[in-house]
Parts: C-alpha cells; structure tokens; sequence
C-alpha cells in the first residue's frame, strides 16, 4: 500500500504503517474517523484534497492510532527492522548448501532412528529418551519445512 505525500505529511504514524503488519488497522481507523469506513488510502488522499477542512479529522485519527499503538505496546520500527533482517537473510543465504545438508541430514537421522525404535524390542527402549529424541528431530524438521516452504520466503 503505497500513500501519497499529502496522507504521509497529515498522519505520518498512519504513514509509517503502510505497507507493514498494521497498514490495515490504520487505514480503517483513519477512514473511520472521516465517515468513510471501507475507504482505502488513495480514496483517503482524495477526500482531503476534495475537502481539506476534513484534515483536522485526518489528524486526529492519527494521534488516535499512535495512541492505540502505545496501548498494544507496538513498535512499528521493529517490525520493519525484522522484516528487512528476513528478506536480507534469505537473499543472502538462498545459494548457501549448508540448510540443505542440514535438513537432508535431519531427515535421514529421522527415519533411521524411528525405524531402529520399530525394530527393537519394546522392553528394550527407554521411552524418556525416545520421546525426547523423536521430540527433537520433529521439531528440525518443522523448522527446516518452515526455512524452504514457509510463506515469507518469498516465492509464489
């Protein structure tokens, strides 16, 4: 969601919410407080180009979203901040082998072990560590799904 010049000098908090994990929020307290309650941002820019009397409205529905990210305890910085650091971490380790390896290791312990724990005797495994060991290795795994599959990584 890009804003124009006039939206981010008239509420530079709703501004700086653009395009990041509170864009939506702000936007609908914004349009709210203007009586136009499914506006997006551009239809926002028009309005107070149309009606600039309104800008007083436009305002206070920004000091009304610095305030209610105050009470959520929100900074917005940091979320740019990681989402920056993740897409910065992803393009420069997108060629590097070492996950993969990683996770094909992970894999491959994975299923040897659970098929070594099928093939022995029940009275011979220590349920405790099984657990333990299988606990562990599934949590990898996740990790290594959520690395190459998740939906920050870019790729549609």
């Amino acid at each position: 969601m890009k804003l124009g010049a006039l939206l981010k000098s008239l509420a530079p908090t709703i501004a700086s919410a653009a395009g990041g994990p509170m864009a939506g929020m702000a936007v609908k307290m914004a349009a709210s407080k203007l009586g136009i309650p499914d506006a997006t941002a551009n239809e926002i820019e028009d309005l107070i180009e149309r009606e600039p009397e309104k800008a007083v409205l436009l305002k206070e529905a920004d000091k009304d979203f610095k305030d209610r990210i105050r009470e959520m305890e929100i900074d917005l910085e940091s979320f740019k901040t990681e989402v920056d650091d993740r897409k910065d971490a992803r393009a420069k380790f997108s060629g590097d082998i070492t996950p993969k390896v990683f996770c094909i290791l992970a894999l491959v312990l994975y299923g040897a072990y659970v098929m070594t724990v099928t093939i022995l005797p029940h009275d011979q495994n220590d349920e405790t560590i099984i657990s333990l060991v299988l606990g562990q290795l599934s949590g990898i795994l996740g990790t290594c799904a959520a690395f190459f599959y998740g939906g920050s990584n870019g790729k549609k």
